[in-house]
């Protein structure tokens, strides 16, 4: 089952992690960790991740150890593998052994059944050392190697580091990331923002939500004529115009895959404000467009022009002067 390329396919995987250094979910809380070489594997718990459930797979026996200063966050540490006699690493490790954690969350397991089935890799849980989908020599592919631990400990992937050779002899951060995320879609957000209206009047507001998918993590809104320029909450809510136009609304949404970019415009119209447009009336509107009739105008006692004595020259004043209009005054 060795192969003679060992050497030269564990470098070449080490190489490349760096620059394929990978988070699979931004929710995750399941780390895994799978090879062929076992070794002593040295996990630095970095990152404050709740509940976090670590597994192990490797072919030769693997010594196991937890570290970091979250490493009380671990809830659950499983190796699953063939744990073969390993004399060929830095130092013979005879058996798997699990270190830095209460042995109560440990569990230790020979070639468990496989859950996920596929005839490119095994039927029980034994080892992988690669992202790859096709035939992997009579290991697991690494999309069984992620299905059982996710269902083991029922959480969600954060992050799959796997390599053919020995474990290096510096420790792992999980604040490095992984290789790949075996059977999950990377994708960026596709932005996409929604308005509670598209049409609005001077001095009005409107309600603006992100409406992107793909779990974004971070907002960049730019609002070109409001009140606010500039927003990185997901729901930016009341944005207020104060002056008729076309106004771009733009939103940047981002997530550890990549970012996107959505542009959309409101219309802000000149719209008719109906009110009193006269200055010299009491109820003087000055955001008033339109002349609705409503004025009143304050003139005191004996102003002329009141003909039902209120005190003030109204429409009840204009109609009755229109009826008496034409009429015959009294000597």
């Amino acid at each position: 089952m060795k192969k003679l390329f060992t050497f030269l396919a564990g470098f070449i995987l080490f190489i490349s992690q760096d620059i394929q250094a990978q988070f699979c979910s931004t929710s995750g809380n399941v780390v895994i960790f799978a090879n062929y070489d076992g070794g002593d594997l040295t996990i630095n718990v970095d990152e404050d991740i709740p509940n976090l459930k670590i597994g192990i797979c490797t072919y030769e026996a693997v010594t196991i150890n937890i570290t970091g200063p979250f490493a009380s966050n671990v809830t659950a540490v499983q190796y699953a593998g063939f744990d073969s006699y390993n004399n060929h690493c830095s130092q013979v490790v005879a058996n798997t052994t699990i270190n830095g954690v209460s042995s109560s969350i440990t569990e230790v397991l020979f070639a468990p059944p496989a859950t996920f089935t596929t005839p490119e890799g095994y039927g029980s849980i034994i080892c992988a050392y690669s992202c790859d989908t096709d035939w992997q020599g009579g290991c697991n592919t690494a999309e069984q190697i992620v299905d059982y631990f996710v269902n083991e400990f029922d959480g969600e992937l954060l992050m799959y580091y796997t390599q053919y050779g020995c474990w290096p002899a510096q420790s792992i951060a999980i604040s490095g990331g992984g290789t790949c995320c075996p059977g999950i879609e990377m994708t960026a957000p596709v932005a996409d923002i929604n308005f509670s209206d598209t049409s609005i009047c001077p001095g009005e507001c409107v309600t603006i939500t992100d409406a992107s998918t793909n779990e974004p993590t971070e907002w960049t809104w730019t609002f070109q004529g409001a009140n606010v320029s500039t927003s990185s909450i997901q729901n930016p809510g009341a944005v207020c115009f104060d002056a008729a136009g076309n106004y771009q609304i733009t939103l940047t949404a981002t997530n550890i895959y990549g970012s996107t970019v959505a542009i959309e415009y409101l219309t802000v119209e000149a719209c008719a404000v109906p009110g009193c447009t006269y200055q010299q009336a009491t109820n003087y509107n000055p955001a008033a467009t339109v002349d609705d009739h409503s004025c009143v105008f304050n003139c005191g006692g004996g102003c002329p022009g009141d003909f039902n004595d209120d005190g003030f020259i109204s429409v009840a004043d204009l109609i009755l002067f229109v009826a008496a209009y034409g009429s015959v005054c009294p000597n």
